[in-house]
């Protein structure tokens, strides 16, 4: 069976699974260049058509990952939070009319254009822009949100049986879920937790509240924390997010409202309790990093607090999957690892909304389909790749020098001696990744070794926070010298301690907490990115590389254009794309 799903509204996306097996997945930013576009997912839908080499003609289902007529439990919370506070009304009106007619960018959250009313004229937005979509003969199906969620990651976990955590800021009714998934792929739902009590809510709200955009900048909290310590946590358990009984919790939306926030504004007992909010351009305070700790220390409690709760009920599940939004905690995530609940623990390579498009592919095959339902998804590499022929032209489209070329046997070797010399790459090769991790094919590389390379990145390219951490990736064989973590992290989603004897080796990799957010690297998985790693470990005996995304404050690139445009704005050693070779002289004779 051929399925299309789509993920709009969030973080808009696509994907098509054939039996089973996701061929090929696309975010809407990567393609618009609109962070966090969460708008009709038009181009992506193309772009999976395009890869996949099927047509309208031949899907067989259209699964969508909400279930848009299903507010009730939504209507009620607002009147709740009205009753608490009546000034709470005019800010949750803009935000219906901003969801329901697509919300915009302002200083406070990040852009996003997707409208709830698309979701009821799905087949008129196809239509209207796609003229094959005329021959489409199937179904068009809408799904539980939370449920897609869990579909995304527990299915393709090789997992055979598994505790399922699904976190976010909400879906059509509830914000938190806990799933049993069997080895028949069975998902059954034990415990939820209703809106307005959001983990999402609570962790983005005070997001805004130390100045980053909402919806966007939660990560840089998250790096922040560790600058500061927990001194506000008990304050945070006791009157804002609160422990229940059975692994359950509430959140004080009296004093912490996400509706507000969105739009700048705090209740007065939240400042009484910690200051007054930072400002965007404000220097950070120790206070603010203390807010920043605790905030995390209090949103890690709560985790365990569900998850211990979870594993108490079923000790049989001995494993756990992770998705939602909330998922991309790398910190929490590194947490339940350390805290050794479960054997072992599973996040794909996108648990945020994008996500969602491949969980609904996946209930929508086990829903429709006569076919033994097996789900596979081996890898993230699932976007559009680009021959040197193709790379070539766009080039020439850009109306640019095509560059020197190197044999392809020469290429890892000679990336890895340029990054030994103290240069960093942007590395550009085959299919693009899905999710928000730069996994080895779309990349800015440097070496681990020296500590002033972060400063370097931070400051001439990335022009990011200097508190931020930069990623390691390493070959999967040599993970257990240099960190502390029984389990492999192919997806960038976990955290882990580094060795003490190795934080001088690799400091430019080593978080101010003594962690690194882990990539580790198979041959089987990437092979080009892992004779890379191979290279470099034969020059330097590190097997270990700097990697973080190929960006520069916009979408990671996809394409060679993207690529070419963001090298030539950077000030990058090299441009590594394909077999072409970018470098300073290249890009002298080019201004």
């Amino acid at each position: 069976m051929n399925i299309l799903g789509l993920c709009t509204m969030g973080n808009s996306s696509a994907c098509i699974a054939v039996n089973g097996e996701v061929l090929t997945a696309v975010e809407e930013e990567r393609i618009t260049r609109i962070k966090n576009d969460g708008s009709f997912p038009i181009n992506s839908i193309q772009k999976c058509l395009d890869v996949s080499k099927i047509s309208f003609e031949e899907i067989n289902v259209i699964a969508i990952y909400w279930q848009p007529w299903r507010l009730s439990v939504r209507v009620q919370g607002v009147i709740k939070l009205f009753i608490e506070n009546p000034s709470y009304l005019k800010y949750f009106i803009n935000r219906i009319v901003s969801s329901f007619f697509g919300l915009k960018k302002n200083e406070y959250y990040s852009e996003l254009k997707g409208s709830w009313i698309d979701l009821f004229f799905i087949r008129k937005i196809l239509k209207s822009n796609f003229d094959t979509f005329q021959n489409f003969k199937g179904k068009i199906v809408f799904l539980d949100h939370h449920e897609c969620h869990a579909a995304s990651s527990s299915y393709i976990s090789n997992f055979s049986k598994s505790i399922c955590l699904t976190y976010d800021g909400g879906g059509e009714t509830i914000s938190t879920a806990i799933f049993l998934c069997d080895e028949n792929y069975n998902l059954k739902k034990i415990k939820s937790f209703n809106w307005p009590n959001s983990l999402g809510h609570f962790y983005s709200a005070f997001t805004g509240f130390l100045g980053f955009r909402m919806l966007e900048g939660e990560y840089k909290m998250m790096g922040l924390a560790p600058y500061g310590v927990p001194k506000y946590k008990s304050i945070i358990l006791d009157q804002i997010l609160t422990k229940q009984v059975n692994g359950s919790y509430k959140l004080n939306t009296k004093i912490l409202n996400y509706h507000m926030a969105l739009h700048g504004k705090f209740t007065k007992n939240l400042i009484e309790l910690f200051g007054n909010p930072r400002g965007n351009d404000e220097e950070f305070t120790q206070n603010h990093k203390d807010i920043a700790s605790s905030v995390q220390s209090a949103f890690e409690e709560i985790l365990l607090h569900i998850l211990s709760w979870a594993k108490s009920e079923f000790s049989e599940y001995k494993n756990l999957c992770l998705a939602g939004g909330c998922a991309l905690n790398v910190t929490a995530n590194g947490k339940i690892i350390s805290e050794g609940l479960f054997d072992k623990i599973f996040i794909p390579p996108g648990p945020h909304d994008a996500g969602c498009a491949i969980g609904a592919a996946f209930i929508a095959e086990k829903k429709f389909s006569e076919y033994e339902n097996k789900f596979h998804m081996n890898d993230a590499y699932l976007g559009p790749s680009y021959s040197d022929d193709a790379i070539s032209k766009s080039f020439k489209k850009l109306n640019l020098i095509l560059p020197n070329k190197i044999d392809q046997h020469k290429l890892t070797t000679y990336s890895a001696e340029k990054i030994a010399e103290g240069n960093v790459i942007a590395w550009f090769q085959n299919s693009s990744e899905f999710g928000p991790r730069a996994l080895g094919n779309r990349s800015f590389l440097a070496d681990p070794r020296h500590d002033n390379i972060r400063e370097i990145i931070n400051q001439k390219i990335k022009k990011r926070e200097l508190f931020r951490p930069f990623a390691p990736s390493c070959k999967v064989e040599v993970k257990d010298d240099f960190f502390h973590i029984d389990q492999n992290s192919p997806y960038m989603n976990m955290v882990a301690k580094v060795k003490e004897n190795k934080k001088n080796i690799i400091p430019a990799v080593t978080h101010i907490d003594g962690t690194a957010r882990l990539h580790t690297v198979s041959r089987e998985s990437n092979e080009l990115y892992w004779n890379l790693l191979n290279e470099f470990e034969k020059i330097t005996g590190i097997g270990v590389l700097l990697n973080t995304s190929f960006n520069i404050q916009e979408p990671i690139v996809e394409s060679p254009s993207d690529a070419i445009r963001c090298f030539l704005k950077s000030n990058v050693d090299f441009l590594i794309i394909g077999n072409y070779i970018c470098d300073d002289d290249w890009r002298e004779k080019n201004k």
